[in-house]
């Protein structure tokens, strides 16, 4: 994660990741999001193909999201979304808005990453922002619009197939009908740390082998390679990427140096 995409994260609340994918492994993508729709399993997708799998670590987006969540980062959910022609869309919120008990504007605890397999134009299902939005008060309400495209200063997020999308849990967020004659085909994966409760599908035999086969997707999985342990809940970390406790990235004094200088600890 370069430093400028730092600042676009932390004063945006979004990140878009072009190319994400290489055009032989979009089309493979393709392929397996249409099997797994033809049996029905679209909520079931490690089980459907180990391409769904080895997505929660793509190289060109996890990198981000282990900056941004820390070290204890792991896969909440994934989903595959088939936006049908003239299919409504969704209204303005906050994804993270029924957690309670979490100053949200300063907090994540919550990245969601939307993959892209088809063009976005100007007719489709296209996902709106509202920049800035996810350092708003949680007791903002939205205004009172009747119109999706009536929200002010936002933001409609028209990319290219193979782009990956980036949002902070807290943003405002929408994602407009399908005007279009033509499906469209995406991918969510909701990212959250260690400590947090899972959505996941109970894998099957072959798919836990996948996800056992490295450190890293088994952390993401929440599956258990050693030992239960009161560590394990707590302290499971990604191996492999520099060191991180998370954005924002703040330092706190030490209690024995207040007034003496910034102790080097991150929080």
């Amino acid at each position: 994660m370069t430093p400028e995409q730092k600042i676009e994260y932390e004063a945006q609340g979004y990140l878009v990741i072009a190319d994400a994918f290489e055009q032989k492994e979009l089309e493979r993508m393709r392929n397996a999001f249409d099997q797994a729709s033809a049996a029905d399993g679209l909520d079931d997708l490690p089980n459907q193909d180990d391409i769904f799998i080895f997505l929660a670590e793509n190289p060109n987006t996890f990198p981000s999201i282990h900056r941004i969540i820390g070290n204890n980062v792991q896969l909440r959910s994934s989903h595959g979304l088939q936006i049908d022609p003239n299919l409504a869309g969704r209204g303005w919120h906050r994804e993270v808005a029924s957690l309670i008990g979490v100053h949200h504007p300063a907090s994540t605890v919550c990245v969601q990453v939307f993959f892209h397999l088809e063009d976005v134009t100007e007719e489709s299902a296209c996902i709106a922002v509202v920049p800035g939005s996810h350092r708003f008060k949680s007791a903002l309400p939205f205004p009172d619009i009747t119109y999706i495209e009536e929200m002010p200063h936002h933001v409609p997020l028209r990319v290219k197939a193979g782009t990956a999308i980036i949002l902070h849990g807290n943003i405002w967020q929408a994602r407009m009908r399908n005007r279009s004659d033509t499906s469209q085909r995406l991918l969510e994966y909701t990212y959250i740390h260690c400590w947090m409760r899972q959505v996941l599908p109970s894998l099957s035999p072959h798919a836990t082998a996948v996800v056992s086969s490295t450190h890293n997707l088994s952390q993401l999985f929440g599956i258990r390679t050693t030992d239960r342990n009161a560590s394990w809940y707590w302290g499971r970390k990604i191996e492999g990427y520099p060191s991180s406790t998370g954005l924002p990235e703040r330092r706190f004094s030490e209690l024995t140096v207040v007034g003496k200088g910034t102790g080097n600890d991150k929080r």
